[in-house]
């Protein structure tokens, strides 16, 4: 049975897959408010980023979790090589990314708190392109 998009991937995973696009977008507009230096934008921004930290735990509890332990519960033989490496890179960059939100959320501030937010982003952008590629590689796209 195809699923939303009307592919062959699963129910839940276009249900994800909507679920981070608007992520990636909220995320976008948290750096807006971070960049806006203001007492008010910069209360936005911690709250905005705080978001987009929950709406990914609740993608990776509910869907990505299960969908990484059922992926490499399958026979090392009827797997892909790309797609064994598409999901790891996608797992540690997805990991590190949430990683890095939650030390965020709860005041763990490195020294030079601009360039590890630059880089939390950009981790976070790679984390969502692999995550992309990944649901077209279970979709049957690519």
């Amino acid at each position: 049975m195809p699923g939303l998009l009307g592919t062959n991937a699963p129910v839940v995973s276009d249900l994800n897959l909507f679920l981070q696009i608007i992520t990636i977008v909220v995320l976008f507009a948290g750096v807006k408010f971070g960049k806006e230096k203001t007492e008010q934008s910069l209360k936005k921004h911690k709250n905005v980023m705080t978001s987009v930290v929950v709406l990914n735990a609740v993608g990776f509890i509910f869907v990505m979790g299960p969908s990484f332990v059922n992926y490499f519960s399958t026979s090392l033989v009827k797997l892909s090589t790309f797609g064994i490496v598409s999901t790891s890179l996608h797992v540690f960059f997805g990991s590190l990314a949430e990683i890095l939100g939650i030390a965020f959320i709860f005041n763990k501030k490195p020294k030079n708190i601009r360039l590890w937010m630059r880089l939390t982003r950009w981790v976070w952008i790679i984390a969502f392109v692999l995550g992309v590629s990944l649901y077209l590689q279970i979709a049957g796209v690519i």
